[in-house]
């Protein structure tokens, strides 16, 4: 609970920075900042009150007194003492507080996203829109309802998961929060050695719970426990609608940014633990008693296209692709009576054309007609599509990509050609 208000609370993120931190750790920047003193509001006031009065002495111009020690910013006006930055300078982010950071990658990313319900299909879509004026939209993600025969079947899968209970009620229940203590088991995750990197991560998890809790409150799925009494589940049902599940979502979403982030291609060993912790971290929902399958299956779809999609807007601006897969989660269309009508959660389902070629190759003993028919119920567009790229995005993925190959280094070492503050004071005038 400690991360609740940081960068609206979303989910108790960690506080944009704070992610791994103890609680009340996640305050990094707080020397003498707000509520940083050890005393009172009213004293501190009172006291910086007094000590300007017997510190400040005659009133000077401005031009003798300002300090212009900062030399990153770009001169406004020439001739003036004080400087500016330019309008919307993604560079001046690392000088704001984590929490303002948040809040301006939320807007950048939201602001570009559009939800929209088809009432007739019962279908609900995502889709970017494009900064381009009278740019269409790309399509991003759809989701649909599978009718309710196929939610009293699936009831059947949370009685078999449920003998899992007693081994996975320690990963359960530390997992009802932030996963970043098992992200961080994979690698070497740490609020001061990597900040931007947690940051990074951070943002994706705010901007998939803005996202799957809008589904979720369009889609409006009951929760297993309201089709039996004997689901019984070990935790308490969250007051949310079922499908998609958020932990699958914000799940794969981390973990296709992680894998972009440090370039692990399909069928790496990193790429496949960090895909078995995202299926782990969803099954265990259901293992609660808290998920159908098929609430981790629209998760899976739902978070792959999501982190796709944050993938090609940080990344575009640095010479990437900017290519998005349009994928479908076709829950309506499922039929309880067909074979592949009650299916379980399977994170090798193919997302796109070279999904289904490595499913083929790993399961020599299917056809491709055959895997269609099994996953009937996921489908995506045949042709990637470019979105915008962010500078602001952009700033946040090379710093946190900076942690890692070395760049953020060049900020720790001596420069012996840089300008002593000595030799600036002797340049100005007299204070």
């Amino acid at each position: 609970m400690s991360g609740l208000g940081g960068a609206g609370g979303a989910g108790g993120a960690g506080g944009a920075g704070g992610a791994g931190a103890p609680a009340g750790g996640g305050g990094a920047g707080g020397v003498y900042a707000q509520g940083g003193s050890p005393y009172d509001a009213t004293l501190i006031t009172n006291a910086l009150m007094a000590e300007r009065d017997g510190i400040v002495g005659s009133w000077r111009t401005p031009e003798l007194v300002t300090l212009n020690f900062d030399k990153q910013k770009l001169q406004d006006q020439p001739g003036s003492s004080i400087t500016a930055p330019q309008l919307d300078d993604y560079a001046q982010l690392w000088r704001w507080e984590p929490w303002v950071r948040a809040t301006v990658f939320d807007f950048e990313l939201l602001s570009n996203l559009r939800f929209a319900l088809d009432s007739t299909s019962f279908i609900a879509g995502l889709s970017h829109r494009s900064s381009t004026p009278g740019g269409a939209d790309t399509n991003i993600v759809s989701l649909s309802r599978p009718p309710l025969a196929v939610f009293e079947q699936q009831v059947e899968w949370l009685d078999f998961y449920a003998d899992l209970r007693a081994d996975r009620s320690a990963e359960i229940i530390c997992q009802m929060g932030p996963q970043v203590a098992f992200w961080s088991s994979l690698i070497y995750l740490s609020p001061s050695r990597t900040p931007r990197t947690l940051e990074l991560f951070d943002t994706v998890v705010r901007l998939a719970i803005y996202v799957e809790i809008r589904f979720k409150h369009a889609i409006a799925a009951q929760r297993a426990i309201e089709y039996s009494t004997q689901v019984q589940p070990m935790i308490q049902t969250p007051g949310h609608g079922s499908l998609p599940s958020g932990h699958s979502t914000q799940a794969f979403v981390i973990a296709v940014v992680m894998c972009a982030l440090f370039g692990q291609a399909y069928g790496s060993v990193f790429q496949q633990q960090v895909m078995r912790q995202a299926y782990r971290v969803a099954v265990n929902r259901t293992v609660a008693g808290v998920h159908f399958p098929i609430d981790s299956i629209a998760g899976h779809v739902l978070g792959t296209s999501l982190g796709e999609y944050v993938v090609a807007r940080c990344t575009r601006n640095l010479g990437g692709s900017g290519l998005i897969t349009a994928r479908q989660f076709k829950g309506k269309d499922m039929d309880a009576t067909q074979p592949n009508g009650n299916p379980d959660f399977d994170y090798h389902e193919p997302l796109s054309d070279a999904d289904v070629t490595t499913y083929l190759l790993n399961n020599t003993n299917v056809t491709k007609q055959q895997v269609d028919a099994l996953f009937s119920f996921i489908t995506w567009d045949a042709q990637a599509v470019a979105v915008d790229g962010s500078d602001i995005l952009s700033w946040l993925w090379s710093q946190a990509l900076g942690e890692w190959n070395g760049n953020s280094l060049n900020n720790t070492r001596f420069n012996q050609r840089s300008v002593s503050f000595s030799s600036i004071a002797a340049q100005r005038r007299g204070i």
